[in-house]
């Protein structure tokens, strides 16, 4: 059974993951030109306070200063201000990147040519106009993954440490405690002068595995840091499938910045291989998630987000099967009675059954690995455990399920009776 985008209820397109009214004024008075970056502007510095903004919005006021100058705004009291930002973003990242380099030297004799650099610090470096104008909080930069456990251990001897945010969120079962290679994307590490890193090894959480990354690095191209280094980044047309699914689908509230480093990216269309666009998702089973990000800044930012038609067209028009259409709306929170239920392991299994390990030759074999994932995910000491949760966790769900099912009959009949 497959479904297409069009016979999607209503309820799966619209996520509360999207900018919220007033950030969206915030984007336009970023990504818009002329008049309607003054009107942005104007209408968004008369409904908010500066001095209590939020945390996405404040990501943008660099890129705001950059364009309030290109476009000749000036005599408002809050101009200095944003201004005095940019520059400490600006100060910010130019160290960042200064530790980055030294650290890349580093692990030269380590990984070789076989180092990434990925995220913000590609993005901040290689297609903003200025350094200072991306907000970057770490250093990401990915390695293979067989070099991975010794470029940890070579950072831990170095004197990084995991950040005590990490900490705090692997106490209370956000992140994992254990670390598996196998089944894990990244580490963020903590230095005593404050500088975060972010080492990846898998460039997604859900996309685990040797074959999966060699699509990745194999298209890799050179880039140069301000120091005048070489080192590689993701291709263009990878950055911009990477931007939008890890703005849209990780990110655990709403995201602006993915949207404003969408369009920046963008802006480099003749440069972006569409088809590989395509092939990539259609290969990875996100056409639905990174059609309907396209989508939305296609239709928000259509003077900036010049994508072709039938990209969109292709990945959303088409047969998604019901796995992947309940993986989308599982992804995004998205369910008919409005309750929100967190991903569940399953959902994280078969994405890396699918692209991270060979088929298991019988039955024995797949319960035998499954039960090894959960307990990597679960974070449980032995196997025996395993048994013990997973029926506990199961019956909870079937229970959401049918009060969730209940719930919506119960809907549907008083809708007939009135």
């Amino acid at each position: 059974m497959t479904m297409r985008q069009s016979d999607l209820p209503q309820y799966v397109l619209k996520s509360d993951l999207w900018p919220t009214p007033t950030q969206l004024l915030l984007l336009r008075a970023c990504l818009e030109s002329g008049a309607e970056a003054r009107a942005a502007w104007e209408e968004w510095s008369s409904i908010v306070d500066l001095d209590h903004l939020d945390h996405e919005s404040s990501y943008l006021l660099p890129m705001l200063d950059h364009n309030l100058r290109t476009i000749g705004v000036t005599g408002h009291p809050w101009l200095g201000r944003i201004k005095g930002y940019r520059r400490y973003i600006w100060v910010k990242n130019r160290r960042l990147f200064a530790q980055g380099s030294q650290l890349i030297k580093e692990l030269r004799p380590l990984v070789g040519d076989e180092l990434l650099l990925i995220k913000g610090a590609a993005l901040a470096c290689r297609y903003y106009a200025d350094l200072g104008l991306r907000p970057m909080v770490d250093f990401d930069f990915m390695v293979k993954r067989e070099s991975a456990p010794c470029v940890l251990n070579h950072l831990k001897a170095s004197g990084w440490k995991t950040p005590q945010w990490y900490e705090q969120q692997q106490r209370i079962g956000l992140i994992p405690k254990g670390l598996s290679f196998s089944n894990s994307h990244a580490r963020n590490m903590q230095r005593s002068d404050g500088i975060e890193i972010d080492l990846h090894w898998n460039l997604m959480t859900d996309l685990c595995g040797t074959a999966v990354n060699e699509t990745f690095w194999d298209a890799a191209v050179p880039m140069r840091l301000p120091d005048g280094s070489q080192v590689r980044t993701l291709a263009l047309s990878d950055l911009l499938f990477h931007c939008c699914l890890h703005g849209l689908v990780w990110s655990r509230a709403r995201s602006t910045r993915w949207v404003a480093d969408a369009v920046i990216l963008l802006q480099d269309v003749e440069s972006i291989q569409w088809q590989r666009l395509i092939d990539i998702a259609e290969r990875f089973r996100y056409t639905l998630q990174l059609g309907t990000a396209l989508e939305y800044l296609a239709f928000t930012f259509p003077r900036q987000a010049n994508i072709p038609e039938g990209t969109i067209h292709s990945l959303l028009e088409r047969d998604h099967s019901t796995e992947e259409v309940g993986e989308y709306q599982e992804r995004m929170h998205l369910f008919s009675d409005g309750e929100k239920y967190p991903l569940g392991a399953l959902a994280y299994y078969r994405r890396f059954r699918a692209h991270s390990s060979p088929s298991n030759s019988n039955w024995i074999e797949e319960i035998r690995s499954f039960a090894s994932f959960l307990m990597r995910h679960w974070d449980l000491p032995n196997l025996g455990l395993v048994f013990v949760l997973a029926p506990f966790l199961a019956a909870r769900r079937i229970c959401r399920e049918c009060f969730r099912a209940g719930r919506a009959r119960a809907a549907a009949t008083l809708g007939l009776t009135r």
